[in-house]
């Protein structure tokens, strides 16, 4: 007996998965064929393109799912050949096998239902049915881990059109262990072609093989007039300029969207006007690609605009912004954020006398840290607002640890360990405990597949979103639960960082007051900082 798909047997991949439609019951099928072998058939295909190409689509009334509907059609051919029962199908759709960070989802359901040896509906497994050995195996990890599952139970085997396969045999492992190594080449194969093949159009001057630029007909060779003015005015105006947003409202007052229909943002538009395609050139993997004098190679396309354009225009963003640097492949590129490098930066405040608006007010400026030539004092503390109230950093540096020495030595007599607990501990364990049963519930049968998927991601999402929200919050509360004597010892020993010493300081003081100093003393007056206690 076999179940075999009609030649056009529905749009939806969803429908090729389960237990095929009007099977008999388990039971059913023992009192009819005693001597049966039930087996359970697998499909996978990389890439769906009726699913992924709407416009190659329209030629086929099949929208998905046509790739793996063929395979699962020869499976119930050769199933019929080989005289055994199809009682469960694993769909795997527009799902590549080569990178073992694929999760393939009816693959690990595949593998679940051999170690317990029957499928979700009770069916028994004797075996799996495949068009290949590789769409079962792209990678080794994967390969050892069906092979292992399959073995879980003695006498299961392996089924593709060319026979079976006992893979606790000598001569079987040895022959699955060899296409195994032969399929990982293939797959190194193609994806050498691959970059072969894109290379060589970067070499000829041609085109990318995506979707059709905004600006460039669908030929991806001539200007579409409408939106190629409009980049070329956008650029124009921008190394004059004009903020993005006023870019993007002319670009809505003439009626233009992206070439895939969406809404014209700032972020899409600088992706647009900093496209070395507009001038000739092209990017490959977040740098220019160029020829053997490393000169940039020019395309064949119609250009917008002149490279020292394009170039002007580029320098009007921010490292990180533009399309070499956010395009597809490229590495992001950020900058090095900026970091403080003083220790009391930002806690000091001002109390210089100013006058404001005709009157006398405290400037209560944030006082910050900066480099000097002296040798006597490498660095300084000044006002940023005033520019009038300047100290001493060594020394202030010196006095404000002095302080907070003193201060955490004060507190070590009356320290008492407080309990950290959570106050959602109770609700993550709630959840978790659910997932678990549910998870229990799944792999004894007690739940089907359609049920658990449809259910488990939002338990897994909440449980992870706690867990993440439980650990930032003791890595936030571990500080202020540390005794004061460990911490002394800690600062003294340089077991902090600067960051991990001001984020301390700023536990403990609320502010550093800085009084002005006399003009013309050169001696650092420690009595000019009063501390404001947290």
């Amino acid at each position: 007996m076999s179940t075999s798909l009609p030649e056009e047997s529905g749009p939806n991949d969803l429908e090729l998965r389960g237990t095929p439609p009007g099977l008999p019951t388990y039971a059913e099928l023992l009192a009819l064929y005693p001597s049966a072998i039930f087996v359970g058939a697998y499909s996978r295909i990389s890439d769906d393109w009726r699913k992924n190409n709407s416009k190659k689509a329209k030629a086929s009334h099949w929208k998905a799912g046509k790739g793996v509907a063929n395979q699962h059609r020869r499976n119930g051919t050769n199933a019929g050949r080989h005289g055994l029962i199809i009682v469960h199908r694993w769909t795997d759709n527009d799902l590549k096998a080569s990178s073992d960070d694929v999760i393939r989802p009816d693959f690990e359901a595949m593998l679940r239902a051999l170690r317990q040896g029957r499928t979700a509906a009770g069916y028994r497994l004797d075996g799996i049915i495949c068009t290949d050995q590789d769409r079962v195996q792209r990678t080794g990890s994967a390969w050892e881990r069906f092979v292992d599952a399959l073995n879980a139970q003695p006498g299961r085997l392996l089924w593709t059109p060319s026979g079976s396969m006992d893979l606790t045999d000598e001569g079987d492992v040895i022959k699955s262990g060899i296409m195994a190594v032969l399929n990982k080449a293939e797959s190194m194969k193609k994806k050498r072609r691959i970059r072969d093949w894109h290379q060589d159009l970067i070499l000829d001057g041609l085109p990318h093989s995506g979707p059709r630029p905004f600006g460039w007909e669908e030929d991806k060779m001539t200007l579409r007039k409408v939106e190629s003015d409009f980049l070329y005015w956008a650029i124009c105006e921008r190394i004059k300029g004009k903020a993005m947003p006023t870019l993007c409202a002319e670009a809505k007052a003439r009626g233009l969207k992206g070439s895939k229909g969406a809404e014209i943002t700032p972020t899409s538009l600088t992706q647009m006007i900093t496209a070395p395609r507009l001038c000739g050139y092209r990017g490959n993997r977040g740098v220019l690609a160029v020829d053997e004098h490393g000169a940039p190679i020019v395309g064949q396309w119609e250009k917008v605009c002149e490279p020292a354009e394009w170039e002007a225009v580029c320098a009007t963003f921010k490292p990180g912004s533009t399309y070499l640097h956010r395009g597809p492949l490229a590495p992001r590129v950020t900058g090095k954020p900026k970091t403080v490098k003083y220790l009391a930066s930002q806690l000091l405040r001002c109390m210089n006398k100013v006058e404001r608006d005709g009157e006398i007010r405290i400037c209560n400026g944030s006082i910050t840290g900066s480099p000097t030539k002296s040798k006597r004092s490498p660095y300084t503390y000044g006002c940023g607002s005033c520019s009038r109230n300047n100290i001493s950093g060594p020394m202030v540096d010196r006095q404000v640890t002095r302080l907070l020495l003193a201060k955490l030595s004060k507190m070590q007599v009356t320290y008492r360990k407080p309990e950290l607990v959570w106050p959602q501990e109770e609700t993550l364990k709630t959840l978790a405990d659910r997932l678990a049963g549910l998870e229990r519930r799944w792999m004894a049968g007690e739940v089907g597949d359609e049920q658990f998927y449809r259910l488990s991601p939002s338990l897994q999402a909440d449980v992870k979103n706690l867990r993440a929200e439980r650990a930032r919050w003791e890595t936030e509360n571990a500080a202020g639960s540390e005794e004061p004597a460990d911490i002394i010892r800690k600062w003294r020993t340089g077991e902090y960082d600067l960051a991990q010493r001001r984020k301390i300081l700023f536990d403990v003081f609320t502010a550093i007051q800085v009084q002005p100093g006399q003009k013309g003393s050169k001696t650092p007056d420690p009595h000019r900082l009063k501390p404001i206690w947290a």
